[in-house]
């Protein structure tokens, strides 16, 4: 590579950190970069020696006029040519990064973001949206758990109209003097019965993959963060494994704050059941049973034929339980730190509220669709 190719790289790669920038930051205009970039490259590739030679130092000058506020705000931990290639690697493996967002541990790594969202616990693998989800952010764990009460949101639903259906029925049964329900409402009433069942159902094992996904994802960030100070053994279990084998949700709750805590004292214990308390002791010998039931069913396995009252009523029960279970982790992580806002400071109404409008939102959906059909 000769000096003038050395030179175009240099400069080109100015470019592409600020079309990089742009993707993510929420007052960049990321398609009038993205125009300049690709004018800048079409320039470089078409152009004659002596033009490109010529008007070099102009576009460098620009560009780095470009790029002096953000490296001011943003400043590097590696040099913007290595960066550059990095973030290439993105496009070269065919990666889906303007679909899926950037790792805020990727860009942790090569520059000082603190200010760029403020959220009081970030980790590592938390997803930045870029371009068209600029200002966007998403996490597993915040999916699962939206997920968990819009589901528990439908079984209630399905339990109030199971009930008042069945009411209002009844009440239509005396007034015709009729003795028993007809066919039609007889069916009508299984369909909810199931409605309610199933709803309730998924909603346990939705809430047992919350905090699942909640517990793996702090011994993850913890293990990407701290890499360089860790053993081995102990990285290999903050990623959810011991000589090679999967450990139990059990285990790791127990195993990981006690890593991830500055002063390595154990405050949950779980392995021993003279010592395990509540909310874990149910949390374990009830709801995961329970969950295992649902998931892989055996006769002698946890019962999962129950009444829809029944049903309802242990997945509100259990949707409470893993809240405080993910708190109480939490808690045990970090206590100097508050509730992780990340995540909604894990504040059952926050996100029972936010199921409530989802719900309702897509019935009004429903309702507009019919009034204009």
């Amino acid at each position: 590579m000769n000096n003038i190719e050395r030179e175009v790289n240099s400069v080109f790669n100015i470019a592409v950190y600020l079309k990089m920038m742009a993707s993510f930051l929420p007052d960049a205009n990321f398609e009038e970069v993205n125009k300049m970039v690709s004018d800048i490259y079409d320039f470089f590739k078409s152009a004659k020696e002596d033009d490109i030679l010529e008007k070099l130092p102009y576009i460098r000058s620009n560009l780095e006029k470009m790029a002096a506020p953000l490296l001011k705000s943003f400043p590097l931990k590696k040099s913007l040519d290595e960066i550059v290639a990095d973030w290439d690697q993105f496009f070269k493996n065919d990666s889906e990064i303007y679909s899926y967002g950037l790792e805020y541990g990727w860009l942790e790594d090569r520059m000082n973001i603190k200010g760029l969202v403020l959220y009081n616990h970030i980790p590592y693998h938390f997803r930045i949206g870029l371009y068209a989800h600029k200002g966007n952010f998403g996490i597993e764990e915040e999916f699962l758990l939206k997920d968990a009460f819009n589901i528990l949101v439908k079984a209630q639903k399905a339990f109030d109209q199971l009930n008042n259906y069945g009411d209002f029925k009844q009440k239509l049964l005396k007034k015709e003097r009729e003795e028993d329900f007809d066919e039609h409402t007889i069916r009508k009433i299984t369909d909810l019965k199931y409605e309610v069942s199933a709803n309730s159902r998924l909603s346990v094992i939705s809430f047992y993959a919350f905090v699942e996904c909640f517990v793996n994802s702090l011994g993850y960030s913890h293990a990407k963060r701290n890499v360089m100070v860790l053993s081995e053994m102990d990285s290999e279990i903050l990623n959810g494994k011991k000589n090679g084998r999967f450990l139990q949700l059990k285990s790791k709750i127990e195993r990981y704050h006690r890593l991830i805590r500055n002063d390595g004292k154990t405050i949950i214990i779980t392995s021993d059941e003279n010592q395990i308390k509540e909310p874990f002791i149910s949390f374990f010998n009830i709801y995961e049973s329970l969950r295992n039931s649902a998931v892989h069913f055996s006769p002698t396995k946890e019962q999962i034929w129950l009444k829809p009252a029944d049903w309802i009523e242990r997945a509100e029960r259990f949707s409470r339980m893993a809240l405080q279970v993910a708190l109480e982790f939490w808690r045990s992580c970090y206590p100097e730190r508050p509730y992780p806002d990340y995540i909604g400071r894990l504040d059952y109404d926050i996100f029972m509220n936010k199921a409530k409008l989802y719900i309702q939102n897509l019935e009004e959906v429903s309702i507009e669709l019919k009034s204009n059909s």
